[in-house]
């Protein structure tokens, strides 16, 4: 991490503009993370606006380049807190995913809905339903590991977390202890590996759902839906680049990610609004339905075809006599009136 290291002013500028990117989309996705579908998920009302904080205040913590000492405590804490963005990054993607596909009883990553609810609920469906949280816990472990040097080998490389894909393999010589020396920096790609993996996979089952099972028809497979693959693309080429420019990269490749997820979520907010709204119609049309059912049955009482008198006289029940015969004036007004009403 290029913590406590001096940046060209440019860079500097870059990383404050990340920061404030970073904490305007925190605002955004505490408002957005009100709605009813994001309720009950503790990984989108807790975890996601944390990891958002965690990017901000790394990027305003390199902003500051050697104002900060390299080994000073708020460096340390950083090292500490870093390895918790890339795992929370797959769960949020992947709970996301899960959320639409459940509330649309959409199967996904061959986990089964009905009714807005799994199925099956064995031992294959919670290990499919918790693999992701597993994983982010390893991943966890592993970025810790290259923060804190805890790898036992002859050789520790110094530039591990802090050069592109391009260079992981490159220079074995120079680094020394041929394969070995290049553990750290191995370690140090495979969080953003699997993020970028994983999120390829959820980008485009979640393009596909879009396009083929949203609520709101799309003209073109070109949707807003497509936005999550093409953040984690812009992701992916983050890591690429290699030398002193890497940091700001990677970083911007992070933020771009969730920019995207936050358009996603726009998405997503306004399919299941419409789904809502859908089965509020469907519950109102069914309502209507038995009230006419009902409506229709009292006129064929009041024809003379049934009528529930319960031991009265048709004429005494409906209140149009004493007992005597009904008045068929009053008789029609009131199938007419049932009329207007159905």
């Amino acid at each position: 991490m290029s913590i406590g290291v001096s940046h060209p002013l440019w860079q500097t500028y870059c990383f404050v503009g990340l920061a404030v990117v970073d904490f305007c989309l925190f605002l955004r996705v505490l408002v957005r993370c009100r709605q009813p579908h994001y309720r009950e998920s503790k990984i989108f009302r807790v975890l996601f606006p944390s990891s958002l904080l965690l990017m901000t205040y790394d990027n305003s913590l390199t902003a500051l380049g050697d104002i900060l000492e390299s080994d000073g405590p708020m460096a340390k804490s950083a090292f500490v807190l870093h390895p918790f963005i890339v795992p929370t990054l797959i769960m949020v993607t992947f709970e996301m995913a899960y959320i639409v596909h459940k509330k649309r009883s959409v199967n996904f990553c061959g986990i089964q809905f009905d009714e807005g609810r799994r199925v099956k609920v064995g031992l294959k469906s919670w290990i499919l339903r918790n693999a992701v949280f597993c994983l982010s816990t390893a991943l966890i472990v592993t970025g810790a590991v290259v923060n804190f040097d805890l790898v036992h080998s002859s050789h520790v490389d110094d530039t591990a977390g802090n050069v592109g894909l391009l260079r992981v393999f490159e220079g074995v010589t120079e680094a020394g202890g041929g394969v070995e020396g290049q553990v750290h920096r191995i370690l140090a790609f495979v969080p953003v590996a699997f993020l970028v993996t994983s999120n390829l996979y959820v980008a485009i089952i979640m393009w596909m759902y879009g396009s083929n099972s949203s609520m709101i028809i799309h003209a073109s497979w070109l949707n807003p839906w497509v936005c999550q693959f093409i953040g984690t693309v812009g992701l992916a080429c983050g890591q690429l680049p290699a030398g002193p420019h890497f940091k700001l990269t990677s970083n911007a490749g992070e933020s771009f990610l969730v920019l995207s997820i936050a358009f996603l979520m726009n998405e997503v907010d306004r399919d299941m609004s419409a789904a809502r709204e859908f089965t509020d119609f469907l519950g109102v049309i069914e309502g209507k339905t038995n009230s006419r059912d009902e409506n229709r049955q009292i006129k064929a009482s009041i024809r003379g075809v049934k009528a529930p008198t319960h031991g009265l006289s048709k004429s005494k029940f409906w209140g149009f006599g004493n007992g005597g015969g009904a008045d068929p004036g009053k008789q029609a007004m009131v199938v007419q009136n049932l009329d207007v009403a159905l």
